[in-house]
């Protein structure tokens, strides 16, 4: 404010070259249009009680009765210094006068009327150097209803006047004719902007009680002067600001939601301060009138945050007092917390997820092995079926020597027959076996069927396949041989000829039963040996989720092919 205090003297200096910029206006609005109530009203007491008449400035209130650059700041300057040349100039009678608001100062002559106007002169000078109204005299009054202190009424009104900031109007009031003046008052228009005084948080409630019982003083406010003391017991020095005395920063603690700014200013209407709060650089109150008819701005319903406080007066809106202050976060609001807190969250989410899955999988897990007891419970009955139709099928065979009176081959066919039983009976309780143990089985088998019709037989196996270390569903071409036998080359005697072949194709094994009869019959395709193949491929393919069976019959007449494809079985 000083510069702009000094920026206002230094002006007449320039005067002779920028004067012509400098905007300056006169009011045209009659006085009786105007709210007095919002004017103050100064002049200087005539040296000679006798001398009239004396002038009157009306500077705008504007809601302020005074503001902090008025203390210790006085217009007039040393006369000896050159800078302030404009103020030395002025007479003693000279009333040296701020103003704060853009509009029109007005100027009232009480003591000159009607009567005696012609007596007197005025003119206003820009800058105590510019003449912008000549020497002239007064022409406007004031009407019945105009009644200022106990002067008596219609006095004479000059009208209103005003310039650009840091700049300075004179007005000088004279005798006609004479070069001596009856009053002058000087009027600069300064920029300003809100100052703090003082900021009280909710744990100085009682220290702000205090003041307001003691020292408060609307017109001219100040604080006890022990009271910022109690900044340096909270911040270190480099962290209070050496003019104020207030902390550069303020830190509210967790939990303190509000804070009160004491300004400067003597204000008495809440209009005249408006202020705007951002918290995060993001607006939290927009631009707004003051809550309160008096000097204190209060914000409150805080949390916790960073934020700026902007202050200006309504009259100046463009220049901006801001201040920043800072309200902690409790621990549960600190990052740290947060980020554990949202960690744990996350940890105990996918804890409830795993544990549902678990269930899930628990409960698929239950109802697969349910389903898996249920497949190998039907695939032990099939099994059992097996064995009865096996050797069902070999006592026709003996019953068949015998009664053809072959005692030689029934004997050996049952000793063989033994043998064979022990095989499968060893292996009734297993549903897997080796595929050597399956060979031997098929042909042990047809070797007691040999016995019997005569017939030829080979089994191949491909070099590609270990027969020892691959594992074959037990007995399941079984029945497909005995077809082949009952159906196929049982008639034919020696031309019969079965194949029984195991081919490798990639990661397949091909399992295929030829013979050469006449063809695959109806009733063996509704035979129960085959129902039970299918039923139990069925079942196989149902409990094995990586590899699978397939079982084709091709009529080649004449001769049949059973094949049974072992899908992924060499993995």
């Amino acid at each position: 404010m000083v510069k702009n205090i000094v920026l206002c003297l230094l002006l007449p200096f320039w005067a002779m070259q920028g004067v012509a910029q400098i905007k300056w206006s006169k009011s045209t609005t009659p006085l009786t249009n105007k709210d007095w109530q919002n004017y103050s009203t100064t002049y200087q007491p005539p040296e000679d009680e006798n001398t009239k008449p004396v002038l009157v400035t009306a500077i705008p209130y504007n809601g302020i009765y005074s503001h902090e650059d008025e203390y210790g700041l006085p217009f007039s300057m040393s006369p000896g210094n050159s800078l302030f040349g404009f103020v030395s100039r002025l007479s003693a009678k000279t009333q040296q006068l701020f103003t704060y608001d853009s509009s029109n100062v007005y100027f009232i002559t009480p003591g000159i009327h009607p009567s005696n106007a012609a007596l007197y002169e005025y003119r206003v000078l820009l800058n105590g150097e510019k003449v912008m109204v000549p020497w002239t005299t007064v022409k406007q009054f004031t009407d019945d209803k105009f009644q200022l202190n106990n002067f008596k009424k219609h006095l004479g009104f000059l009208g209103g006047f005003k310039t650009t900031w840091g700049n300075a109007i004179v007005v000088e009031l004279r005798k006609t004719g004479s070069d001596l003046l009856v009053a002058s008052s000087a009027v600069c228009w300064v920029e300003t902007k809100p100052r703090l005084l003082q900021i009280y948080t909710p744990g100085d409630l009682e220290d702000l009680l205090s003041m307001l019982k003691t020292s408060y003083n609307p017109y001219s406010p100040e604080v006890p002067s022990g009271e910022l003391l109690k900044w340096k017991t909270r911040y270190a020095s480099n962290q209070l600001d050496p003019e104020t005395g207030l902390p550069k920063k303020l830190v509210l603690q967790p939990g303190e939601s509000s804070v009160i700014f004491y300004l400067r200013s003597g204000i008495f209407k809440r209009n005249a301060i408006e202020y705007q709060l951002l918290k995060n650089n993001k607006v939290e109150v927009n631009w707004q009138p003051n809550d309160n008819d008096n000097s204190f701005i209060r914000v409150k319903q805080l949390t916790y945050g960073d934020y700026q406080l902007f202050i200006r007066y309504s009259a100046q809106r463009h220049n901006v007092t801001q201040y920043s202050f800072e309200v902690k976060p409790a621990w549960y609001q600190t990052g740290l917390f947060k980020l554990v807190a949202g960690f744990l969250l996350v940890a105990f989410i996918a804890a409830i997820y795993l544990l549902y899955r678990l269930i899930q999988q628990q409960r698929r897990t239950r109802a697969e092995e349910a389903k898996k007891q249920q497949l190998a419970l039907e695939l032990k009955a099939i099994h059992t079926q097996l064995n009865p139709h096996f050797i069902f099928n070999s006592l026709s065979s003996i019953q068949g020597l015998i009664n053809t009176n072959d005692i030689k081959a029934a004997n050996q066919y049952l000793s063989e027959f033994g043998s064979l039983m022990r095989n499968t009976l060893t292996g009734a309780d297993k549903n897997f076996t080796t595929l050597a143990n399956d060979i031997s089985t098929i042909d042990n088998y047809l070797k007691l069927e040999q016995l019997r019709f005569g017939f030829t037989y080979t089994i191949c196996t491909d070099p590609g396949i270990d027969v020892r270390e691959t594992d074959v569903p037990f007995l399941l071409l079984q029945p497909i041989v005995e077809n082949a036998v009952k159906h196929g080359v049982a008639g034919m005697q020696e031309r019969g000829a079965i194949t029984v072949t195991f081919k490798r194709h990639d990661n397949n094994i091909i399992a295929s039963v030829g013979d050469n009869g006449n063809g695959f019959p109806d009733k063996a395709a509704a035979g129960y040996g085959l129902k039970l193949t299918r039923d139990r491929i069925t079942l196989l393919n149902q409990t094995m989720s990586d590899r699978s069976l397939h079982l084709t019959i091709e009529d080649n007449m004449p001769g049949t092919v059973v094949k049974i494809n072992f899908i992924n079985w060499l993995i």
